[in-house]
């Protein structure tokens, strides 16, 4: 059931990969790179990996793109409202997946969530540090989020509690204000404690170099990303920890 799944996951993002043209440069090509391609099914694989409970659940999923993450929550039969903060992003995804619902919502303006109604998983992968108000929007999707909230975010590493604000581009798949944030491991934890009671990271990282595994001299590489679990209740899962650890091993990878 687990390699099926994972079959179908890399099925779906092989298939977004191969619609873009190789000797054109579209508005949306920043999401069908193989790089890029490559790092979703990284996260997908990881994410099946923690054997969360998100089977049918109504799932809010924020800073979709164009939505080429989706396919693994419809996948468990979730009912799935995908928002960006582009309309552009929100067209296209309409137009490759015109059975989606799809909703603007620019996060770094938090007041925008307002009747949105409730969700019980909030799925946050890819968006946190392309937002200058990070803490604003935790609070708010934590007033809509009854359950649990799926984040994966690039770091600054240290032991420090500390934002981080850096300048982005005007890409389509970058900060809106160009203002995005690249905060610290013990900043999430802080956040997603004060907002949703319980915070987790996981135990594994997904199987890509982006996701560091030595916290304590961290290798000297572009970007440095974790996942992490907010939850209302505390969850009983071997493969979440409440203490930020100074190592991790990549999901699938032989842990010495």
């Amino acid at each position: 059931m687990i390699t099926s799944f994972s079959t179908r996951v890399r099925s779906l993002l092989r298939q977004a990969g191969r619609k873009r043209k190789k000797k054109s440069v579209g508005p949306f090509d920043v999401f069908l790179d193989p790089a890029a391609v490559r790092l979703n099914q990284a996260r997908l694989e990881h994410l099946q990996s923690l054997q969360l409970n998100i089977a049918g659940k109504r799932v809010l999923e924020v800073g979709a793109g164009i939505g080429l993450l989706t396919g693994f929550f419809e996948e468990l039969d979730c009912c799935v409202l995908s928002t960006d903060g582009r309309d552009e992003n929100l067209a296209e995804m309409k137009r490759r997946f015109p059975h989606r619902a799809v909703k603007r919502l620019d996060l770094d303006d938090e007041r925008s969530v307002a009747g949105f109604g409730q969700f019980d998983i909030i799925f946050c992968y890819g968006t946190l540090y392309h937002l200058s108000r990070p803490e604003q929007a935790l609070k708010a999707l934590a007033a809509i989020g009854t359950e649990m909230i799926l984040l994966e975010t690039c770091l600054t590493p240290g032991t420090h509690v500390n934002v981080h604000l850096v300048r982005e581009s005007s890409s389509g798949n970058q900060a809106i204000s160009r203002i995005g944030c690249r905060p610290t491991r013990p900043w999430i934890m802080a956040k997603l404690a004060a907002y949703w009671g319980h915070p987790y990271v996981s135990k594994t990282q997904p199987d890509h170099p982006d996701f560091e595994i030595d916290w304590v001299i961290p290798y000297k590489h572009g970007n440095y990303r974790a996942v992490f679990v907010g939850s209302k209740v505390p969850l009983m899962n071997e493969k979440l920890t409440d203490v930020l650890p100074d190592h991790q091993h990549r999901l699938g990878v032989e842990h010495r």
